[in-house]
């Protein structure tokens, strides 16, 4: 499995600073959409990183990629959310530092070992 670096780690840096707006305004509109349902075509626009994340995760050999790309995607999303509106815009590192990079890089990492099955959650 492909090890995340601070350098494609970059794009979510970027999403928290020079993006800022742009990520602010992507979730107000997914949000206005769960009220407005001729809205909801929206939600379509994160197929792709769905289908990446899906290939990501077959390749590093989880049990069930498509679900496991689905729960990496659901969880990516809620760490940048965290950091751009949540209690994460308070106790993360400054967006755009190398802090914060590392930080992200080593929180998408831990990710991808849990959904590629290197960590089995016991039933």
């Amino acid at each position: 499995m492909p090890a995340p670096t601070s350098r494609n780690c970059g794009a979510r840096s970027t999403w928290l600073t020079t993006g800022r707006d742009r990520s602010l305004a992507r979730y107000a509109c997914l949000l206005e959409a769960t009220h407005h349902p001729e809205l909801r075509d929206i939600l379509g626009h994160g197929a792709a990183s769905r289908t990446q994340a899906r290939a990501l995760l077959a390749a590093a050999g989880a049990r069930d990629p498509d679900r496991a790309g689905d729960h990496f995607v659901a969880c990516v999303d809620g760490l940048l959310f965290d950091r751009l509106a949540g209690a994460g815009a308070i106790t993360a590192p400054p967006p755009g530092t190398a802090e914060s990079r590392t930080d992200l890089t080593r929180a998408v990492g831990s990710l991808l070992h849990a959904m590629s099955g290197e960590l089995r959650v016991h039933r």
